[in-house]
């Protein structure tokens, strides 16, 4: 009787015992599974990651069908990654392909609702096929990320599609806002500049422009300070940039305005 007793309690510990083998063996299965998971996830992140970045660069080239073929081997790679949809929305755009642009951006947008790029590039997409009213909403949802490197492009295209819709006094308070962020944005300037001079205040347009006259300019802002010049009777500076013009650009649009005003 007593040797059973002991046979049974031997067998309860034997059992005990490979029962919390067995127990510490899923665990540890388990663990490591959920390592190999989210190295294998880390692994597609980065490929996808590879293949966005280089479709950004055949992108910037012009490079089309490379960048369509990289931007969609990202997304194929790791459907989750939502810069790739930003990538083909770009593309797509490109190529004239709206509907699917529109399909892609919107799921960058979807998986991503913080991405500020995103919500900036479909604003501009909106922008351009005369959607101002859309196309202001997301860049202003673009601003409320704090995050966001480059604000002030966000405003400054806020303000260039306000003056779409004829808006010129939301435009002029995004294009202000830009230029507080981005002193020497040469497009913000140019177009609130270009505001200013229209209303007849060409002292506040050559203010704006104070800055970036300073630099490089093209012709669209040499022949814009001209006029600027002309209109408060500045001979000497209208006649400084003209030179400038005539000398950078002797084939521009601008140029032969002002060889045919002589």
């Amino acid at each position: 009787m007593r040797f059973t007793i002991r046979l049974c309690r031997a067998l309860a510990s034997l059992a005990l015992i490979y029962l919390t083998f067995f127990t510490l063996t899923l665990m540890t299965t388990g663990c490591v599974n959920q390592q190999q998971q989210e190295k294998q996830n880390e692994n597609l992140k980065d490929r996808a990651k590879a293949h966005t970045e280089l479709g950004a660069a055949y992108l910037q080239q012009k490079k089309y069908e490379i960048a369509l073929e990289e931007f969609t081997l990202a997304s194929n790679v790791d459907a989750s990654f939502a810069s790739a949809y930003n990538g083909l929305g770009l593309v797509n755009a490109a190529l004239g392909k709206d509907a699917a642009a529109e399909l892609n951006f919107k799921k960058s947008i979807q998986l991503d609702p913080a991405n500020s790029e995103a919500h900036n590039n479909y604003g501009s997409f909106l922008c351009a096929r005369n959607r101002a009213d859309e196309s202001i909403v997301e860049f202003l949802t673009a601003l409320k990320n704090p995050l966001y490197a480059t604000p002030a492009t966000a405003y400054t295209n806020a303000g260039i599609c306000a003056l779409r819709k004829k808006d010129s006094v939301s435009a002029e308070n995004y294009l202000q806002r830009a230029l507080a962020i981005e002193p020497l944005s040469q497009v913000a300037a140019y177009q609130l500049a270009t505001i200013q001079f229209k209303r007849n205040d060409a002292l506040a347009a050559k203010k704006t422009l104070q800055n970036i006259m300073l630099g490089q300019t093209g012709p669209e802002i040499l022949w814009l300070a001209i006029q600027i010049e002309r209109s408060l009777g500045a001979a000497d500076a209208e006649a400084s940039y003209a030179l400038e013009l005539r000398f950078k650009y002797p084939d521009s649009e601008q140029t032969k305005l002002l060889q045919g005003r002589k």
